[in-house]
């Protein structure tokens, strides 16, 4: 990817890249570049993360403890912890994606009456 040099008024990166990138890293990582976001976050992701982590629903289901399997080397620590900060990153956004659907659905009514009464004037 194309890199440019360190602005010197803000000391910060400058944009360069005009187009978005996915890169598979040869540890099984992947690398998105994604020019203009800052983050990005999860939404709507209770089948993934089931999916994701089907050997933690599994155990988690079944009432064993799934930090017993962790211990035993039956789960892997990084894989719960990442299931944990995902669960965590679910929970905060999950809201937001209600309120949104909310607010757009109320937009929409707000929308459909504005056009309604327009047409009942006419």
């Amino acid at each position: 990817m194309r890199t440019d040099t360190i602005s010197q008024s803000t000391n910060k990166g400058k944009h360069v890249t005009s187009h978005r990138e996915l890169i598979i890293l040869e540890n099984g990582g992947i690398l998105v570049d994604n020019p203009g976001m800052r983050e990005v976050g999860i939404a709507d992701s209770t089948s993934g993360l089931k999916i994701t982590f089907d050997m933690i629903n599994r155990l988690a289901q079944t009432c064993k403890f799934v930090i017993e399997a962790v211990e035993k080397g039956e789960i892997g620590r990084d894989s719960y912890r990442n299931y944990l900060k995902l669960e965590r990153e679910k929970a905060y956004f999950e809201p937001s994606v209600i309120e949104r659907r909310k607010k757009d659905k109320g937009f929409g009514k707000m929308v459909k009456n504005y056009k309604n009464d327009i047409n009942r004037k006419k």
